[in-house]
């Protein structure tokens, strides 16, 4: 069953647990060169103290992304924390030191409370800026293109740093400062 909202009011005093599942589409999750394969989902550990809900979860999904360097598909493993607290009565005093932005006020009418934003924000803020298939990635030959994690092509590298006229005013520089 697929879980959107969090209805706080149904957690009973102390320790619970809590899991949601969000299709992408739900969360208006569109990222240039991410490609969203897996649900996103969330493993939520709460406690209750009354009038108080803190929230601490993390947030998971899989993505396939292109590599920066050698400009191949893999998946990543997104797995990011949340944490919020959740006030069941407006002004109530809260026992944990948080950013006002990540206490929520529970809408009275309806009890629930649309996390989903929430989930948003953590799973486009744990995509990589410069996604790496691997930390040692050799990236594609200057010269002929190949994939250097998967052949040698024989290009020597900085030769043809060197024989390039474009560098030619970082080489004087550097002979100036030398």
């Amino acid at each position: 069953m697929v879980k959107k909202f969090f209805e706080p009011t149904l957690l009973v005093e102390g320790e619970s647990f809590q899991e949601f599942i969000w299709k992408p589409q739900q969360l208006e999750l569109e990222c240039e060169n991410v490609e969203f394969t897996n649900n996103v989902e969330l493993q939520l550990d709460c406690i209750r103290w009354g009038l108080e809900i803190n929230c601490v979860g993390i947030v998971s999904t899989v993505l396939d992304l292109i590599c920066v360097r050698c400009l191949e598909h893999f998946d990543f493993a997104l797995e990011n924390k949340i944490e919020f607290a959740v006030r069941l009565a407006a002004g109530a005093p809260l026992s944990v030191k948080l950013w006002e932005s990540d206490i929520v006020n529970i809408d009275t009418g309806s009890g629930k409370i649309d996390i989903s934003p929430r989930i948003r924000d953590a799973v486009i803020l744990g995509i990589p800026q410069h996604p790496l298939c691997k930390q040692d990635c050799k990236g594609l030959c200057p010269v002929c293109g190949a994939n250097l994690n998967f052949i040698d092509c024989g290009h020597n590298v900085s030769q043809v740093n060197e024989s390039d006229p474009r560098w030619e005013k970082l080489r004087d520089l550097l002979r100036n400062k030398q």
